[in-house]
C-alpha cells in the first residue's frame, strides 16, 4: 500500500513538486548569493549605523534589514523619494537599491504558481505531497535495507536510477522533511487556515511625546540593540514634533520615545509568530547562509529524485509492456508472471519468453499483480520474482498473494518458482520463499523446486533454465543483462602458501592496487572504488557466464596493498585460478564496500570468532586497533604446525595490546577442538564480556556458524538474551559462506 501511495503521488504531482523544487534552488541560490554580498554585522549597534546613515540620507521613512543583512534606506523628500543600499558596517550608502525582476517572479511562481489564491491551494498540495512521499520513502527505504537500523548503512550498489535514486533519498529526507512541514505550514498561513501571531501587537503611544527630538546615535533603545536583531525601524511621521519611533526586532516591537531613547510600550513575540519566524527560517534559510547551501542541495536533490523517480518507472513500465507476441492469458499455454523492482528481472523474464514463444509455446507473460483467477488452456505456471529488501514484495508482486487466495487455480498447473534475491540479507528470497509455500498450499503441482538466484548470478540462472528446458523439451540459455562492473587491475606483489601439501592449501594474496580514476571534464578525481577497509569484499568473476567469487579484504587502503587469504578447492573454479598465479601477473577485480561486517564504534568488548580463511577480516580488524578496543579472537584451523595463518602477526599484536585474548581450536590435532568447543569452554568469561555490550563478528563458513550460533545460544539464555535480539542491536554480525 505505502510503495503504490508513494509511486502514484509522485506520478500525479510530480510535474509540481519539480516546479517548486526548481524555483525553490533559485531562490536558495539568490539568498546564498545576497549572504556572500553582505559584510557581517556582528557587535554593530543600531544607533551608530542609522546616525551615519541619517547623515547621508535626508527624509527617512524607514530602515530595513533583510535577512541576508543588508539595510535598505527608504526615504521621501521634496526631489524624490526612493530605495538605496547601506553597508551595515560603515553605514555608506551604497547605492540604489534595484529588487530583481527575474526572482520576484520565480517567488511568485513557487509560493502561488502564478495563479493568486488557487495556486497558494495548489502549493499547499504540493508541501503536502512531499511530507507523505519522505514519509512513505523513508519507510520504503527501510524495508529496501532490511530495517530502521540499517537505514545509514550503503545501498547495495547495482547502479542504475533506482539505486542512485536511494542513494539520495537516504541523505536528503531529514531536509525535505523540514522543507514539507514548513512548506505546508506557510502554505496554511497564506490561505488564511492557520494564524500567523501578526495581529499581536505593542500599545499605541497615547498622544503627548512632543518634546524635542535627541539625536538619533544618543537613544538608549538603539544603542543597547544589536543591528543583527533589527528588523525594521521606522522613524517620525513629523521629527519636529518629536513622536516616536517604530522598532521592530528579531525578539519582539514596540515603540521609542524620540526624545529619551526609552521604550513607550514593547510586545515581545508570542508561541505563534517565533513559530512562524523559525519555520519561515527553516523554510527559506533567511538568515543562515549554511542553512540555505543545505536547501540549495535538498532542492536540488528534490528535483534528482523527481527526475530518477519518474525515469524509473517508465523504465519498469517500458520492460513490462505488452509484448508483440505475448499470447492472451485465456490461450496460453504457458504463464509467466514476473515480480521486479528495478527492471532486471523483466529482462531476464523476457529473454525466456522469447525462447519458451521461438519453439512454439504460446506463453503469456504479465507482472504478478495481474494474477487472473483462471488460466483456462494454462499447463504451467513460472514465476520470477525478487524480493525488496529484507524479504518484502516488489512493487510488482504488492498485490499478488491477495489475488492468489482469491483465485481458482488449481493441480492442473505445474508451478516453478526463482527466486532473486542478496544473500547477505537475512532473508534470502524471502518473498520468492512465500510466494513458492502459498502455491503449494493452493495444490498446485510442483515443476521444479524453488531455485533462489543469488545477486543475479547468471551460471545459477543457467542451472534451472536447463532443468526447465529438459521438462519442456526446449534449450533454454540466458545471456549477460547487466553491463559489467568497472575493474581493478590487481597485481600480485606477494604470497604466502599453508598446507602446501593438503589438496586444499591456502593462500594470503597481496596485491597491488591500481588506483581507478574517473574523468569529469578537465579535472581527472580518484574513484570511490579504489579505497576499501577490512572487512570489505573483492569480487572476481571466474568467467563472464559465472557468478562472481567473493572474497573477504584484510587489509585498507592506506596499507599499500590489497590482501585476501583464499583457500584452494579441488573442484573450484575461482581459487585453483588464484593460487596458481605468480608475482607480477595481473588479474581484475570490483572492490564491494561492506559497512555492515565491522566493528561498531565505541569502546565496547568485540568477540571475533572465525575459521580457516574467515580470519582474513578479523586480523584486519585486529591490525588496526592501535586505541587497544578490547578484541577477542577465536579462530579455528586444521593444523597448527601447517595450517596456522597469521601466526607471527597475532603473536605480535597480543604482545602490543592490539588484540586482548587469542582463542584456538585445531581440528586435526591430538585432541581435536573446533572453534565453537573453544567458546563453549571460555563461556563463563564470554558471558561476562556480553553483559558489558560485546559485539560478535563471525567471519567463515555457514555450518561453523550455526555452530557458533548454537555455542552461544545458552550463554545469551543467562542473560534473558538472543541471537535475534542482538541482531537487531547490531551487536551480532556475520559474514558466511
Amino acid at each position: 500500500m505505502l510503495q503504490r501511495t508513494h509511486v502514484v503521488l509522485s506520478l500525479v504531482l510530480g510535474a509540481l513538486l519539480m516546479v517548486s523544487a526548481a524555483t525553490g534552488l533559485v531562490l536558495s541560490t539568490g539568498t546564498l548569493y545576497e549572504h556572500f554580498q553582505v559584510a557581517p554585522s556582528a557587535g554593530q549597534n543600531v544607533a551608530e549605523v542609522v546616525e551615519r546613515i541619517a547623515g547621508q540620507v535626508q527624509g527617512i521613512e524607514r530602515i530595513e534589514r533583510a535577512p541576508s543583512g543588508e539595510l535598505r534606506v527608504i526615504f521621501s523628500n521634496a526631489t524624490e523619494s526612493d530605495t538605496v543600499i547601506a553597508d551595515p558596517v560603515t553605514g555608506l550608502v551604497m547605492g540604489p537599491y534595484q529588487p530583481s525582476v527575474f526572482l520576484s517572479w520565480v517567488r511568485n511562481l513557487h509560493r502561488e504558481l502564478l495563479l493568486g489564491e488557487p495556486g497558494r491551494w495548489l502549493s499547499g498540495m504540493a508541501a503536502l505531497a512531499l511530507l507523505i512521499l519522505v514519509v512513505t520513502g523513508c519507510w520504503l527505504l527501510a524495508r529496501r535495507l532490511g530495517g530502521w537500523r540499517q537505514l545509514l548503512r550503503p545501498v547495495p550498489d547495482r547502479g542504475g536510477l533506482l539505486y542512485w535514486h536511494l542513494v539520495l533519498s537516504r541523505w536528503t529526507l531529514p531536509v525535505l522533511a523540514i522543507l514539507a512541514v514548513s512548506g505546508l505550514y506557510l502554505a496554511a498561513i497564506s490561505v488564511g487556515m492557520v494564524d500567523d501571531g501578526q495581529d499581536v501587537a505593542p500599545v499605541y503611544p497615547a498622544a503627548g511625546y512632543s518634546a524635542p527630538a535627541a539625536e538619533i546615535g544618543s537613544l538608549p533603545a538603539l544603542r543597547n540593540l544589536d543591528l543583527q536583531d533589527l528588523r525594521e525601524l521606522e522613524f517620525p511621521f513629523d521629527p519636529l514634533q518629536a513622536n516616536f519611533y517604530t522598532l521592530r526586532t528579531a525578539s519582539g516591537d514596540g515603540f521609542v520615545d524620540a526624545s529619551t531613547g526609552q521604550w513607550i510600550s514593547y510586545q515581545e513575540h508570542g508561541f505563534t509568530k517565533r513559530l512562524y519566524e523559525n519555520l519561515y527560517e527553516l523554510h527559506t534559510g533567511a538568515h543562515s547562509p549554511i542553512w540555505t547551501f543545505f536547501l540549495a542541495g535538498a532542492s536540488l536533490c528534490l528535483l534528482l529524485l523527481s527526475g530518477f523517480g519518474l525515469l524509473s518507472w517508465w523504465h519498469r513500465k517500458r520492460m513490462a509492456r505488452v509484448l508483440s507476441d505475448n499470447a492472451p492469458a485465456d490461450q496460453a499455454q504457458v504463464i509467466l508472471l514476473v515480480g521486479s523492482q528495478g527492471g532486471t528481472t523483466w529482462r531476464y523474464a523476457r529473454q525466456l519468453h522469447q525462447q519458451l514463444s521461438s519453439n512454439g509455446l504460446a506463453v503469456h507473460c504479465a507482472n504478478m499483480n495481474q494474477l487472473q483467477p483462471h488460466y483456462p488452456g494454462a499447463k504451467q505456471l513460472l514465476v520470477l520474482t525478487s524480493t525488496y529488501g529484507d524479504g518484502q514484495a516488489p512493487e510488482s508482486a504488492s498485490a499478488f498473494l491477495g489475488r492468489l487466495s482469491l483465485s481458482k487455480l488449481g493441480p492442473e498447473l505445474q508451478v516453478a518458482v526463482v527466486g532473486f534475491g542478496n544473500s547477505q540479507f537475512e532473508h534470502f528470497c524471502g518473498y520468492a520463499q512465500e510466494v513458492e509455500h502459498q502455491l503449494q498450499q493452493r495444490g498446485l503441482r510442483p515443476l521444479l523446486p524453488l531455485h533462489c538466484i543469488d545477486r543475479n548470478a547468471l551460471s545459477e540462472l543457467n542451472q534451472w533454465a536447463r532443468a526447465l528446458g529438459e521438462k519442456l523439451r526446449v534449450d533454454l540459455h540466458f545471456t549477460e543483462q547487466t553491463p559489467p562492473e568497472t575493474g581493478q587491475q590487481l597485481e600480485l606483489l606477494s604470497r604466502e602458501l599453508f598446507g602446501e601439501d593438503s589438496e586444499s592449501p591456502a593462500a594470503i594474496l597481496r596485491f597491488g592496487v591500481k588506483p581507478l580514476r574517473r574523468s569529469y571534464g578537465l579535472f581527472l578525481v580518484r574513484n570511490p572504488a579504489s579505497r576499501y577497509a577490512p572487512g570489505d569484499l573483492l569480487s572476481i568473476r571466474p568467467g563472464s557466464d559465472l557468478a562472481p567469487r567473493l572474497y573477504s579484504i584484510a587489509s585498507s587502503d592506506e596499507d599499500g596493498v590489497l590482501e585476501v587469504c583464499v583457500r584452494k578447492h579441488p573442484a573450484g573454479l575461482c581459487s585453483p585460478m588464484l593460487h596458481g598465479l605468480q608475482v607480477g601477473d595481473c588479474i581484475e577485480g570490483v572492490i564491494q564496500p561492506h559497512p555492515e561486517f565491522r566493528p561498531s564504534a565505541g569502546r565496547h568488548p568485540v568477540i571475533l570468532v572465525g575459521a580457516g580463511t574467515g580470519l582474513a577480516p578479523l586480523i584486519g580488524f585486529v591490525r588496526k586497533n592501535t586505541h587497544q578496543r578490547p578484541l577477542y579472537l577465536y579462530w579455528g584451523g586444521r593444523n597448527a604446525q601447517s595450517d596456522f595463518l597469521y601466526q607471527a602477526q597475532l603473536n605480535e599484536y597480543l604482545a602490543d595490546g592490539r588484540l586482548t585474548q587469542l582463542g584456538l581450536a585445531f581440528s586435526q590435532a591430538a585432541q581435536p577442538m573446533y572453534v565453537q568447543d573453544r567458546l563453549q569452554q571460555d563461556a563463563g568469561e564470554l558471558v561476562l564480556l556480553l553483559k558489558q555490550g560485546a559485539q560478535v563478528l563471525v567471519c567463515g563458513s555457514r555450518e561453523m556458524a550455526e555452530g557458533v550460533r548454537l555455542a552461544l545460544k545458552p550463554m545469551l539464555q543467562q542473560l534473558g538474551l538472543s541471537i535475534e535480539q542482538l541482531r537487531l542491536q547490531g551487536r551480532y554480525r556475520e559474514d558466511v559462506y
